[in-house]
């Protein structure tokens, strides 16, 4: 980021998603109406695949509100930080680590394709991000097509059914790539790159930003100390205080004399303040780390 460029923009023109309802890709255009619509795109489409890369999305039903993370070339390298719009949640390391977590906020791993979009004859092609996650995530990892050489298609849908979960899942195929859709494609890509170029930039240094903001753990040893001085301080070091027992009272005119006070030790009384033994404050050789 810089002052001539002070936000870093995705050149993508559309953001894609398999919606299952409507068993076809939509995407949402803020042109349209007074907020925005959702557009669907009809089948058959077409496209390009120019890079892939994986992250987190998703809903959180907490809050209401959508789920959303960096975009990293390797879950096993990268660490990912998964954040929610609204409800501050945030969940941050490599994907393996935090799953399970992401899961139980309505999080799903997803794959994140860019490409170029056919939009007809006689139309320029569009650079669009496709995001994959559940089903149709899994039918686009289970495809056996080598995307570097071919044209992705979807022309149809298929039915599934899992548990008593049923949805609608694009079927990808394949069709010859010419060397014109090629030398397109590859001048679309160099954009594409240099975008992410700086994009993983700025992200390495938001997740050192993050792992700098989040409090470190205590160490083992501090907690032994401090629990150490809890137990001490929770036993009676010093005699019962008269005047939270109950203080003195008349036994008549003349005299007064000190009551013994329930629930304490007679012999504390008369022993004055117990001195602590400095080692009772000590953790302990064996209980540091070092």
């Amino acid at each position: 980021m810089s002052f001539s460029k002070p936000q870093l923009t995705n050149p993508s023109k559309k953001f894609i998603e398999w919606s299952s309802d409507n068993a076809c890709f939509t995407y949402f255009d803020k042109d349209k109406g007074e907020k925005g619509e959702k557009v669907l795109l009809p089948m058959p489409i077409y496209f390009i695949v120019l890079d892939e890369l994986s992250t987190i999305s998703g809903f959180c039903e907490k809050h209401s509100t959508n789920i959303f993370a960096n975009e990293v070339r390797s879950t096993v390298k990268e660490p990912l930080l998964v954040r929610t719009f609204k409800g501050g949640e945030r969940l941050q390391g490599l994907y393996n680590d935090i799953k399970s977590e992401a899961k139980e906020l309505g999080g799903k791993y997803t794959k994140s394709v860019y490409a170029m979009l056919l939009t007809g004859k006689g139309q320029e092609p569009e650079l669009v991000n496709i995001k994959l996650r559940g089903a149709a995530c899994s039918a686009w990892i289970e495809k056996k097509i080598n995307t570097g050489k071919a044209v992705i298609c979807v022309k149809e849908v298929s039915n599934e059914k899992k548990g008593k979960t049923e949805c609608t899942v694009p079927v990808f195929s394949s069709m010859p790539l010419t060397k014109e859709l090629t030398d397109i494609g590859i001048a679309m890509d160099q954009v594409l790159q240099e975008y992410l170029k700086e994009y993983f930039a700025q992200m390495e240094e938001k997740i050192i930003e993050a792992e700098e903001a989040t409090p470190e753990p205590q160490p083992d040893y501090i907690a032994a100390i401090d629990n150490k001085l809890k137990n001490i301080t929770s036993q009676a070091a010093y005699p019962p205080n008269p005047l939270l027992d109950g203080g003195w009272v008349k036994e008549g005119r003349k005299a007064k004399e000190k009551t013994a006070f329930a629930g304490s030790d007679p012999a504390l009384l008369n022993e004055g303040p117990r001195n602590i033994d400095p080692e009772d404050l000590d953790p302990g050789v064996d209980d540091l780390p070092f």
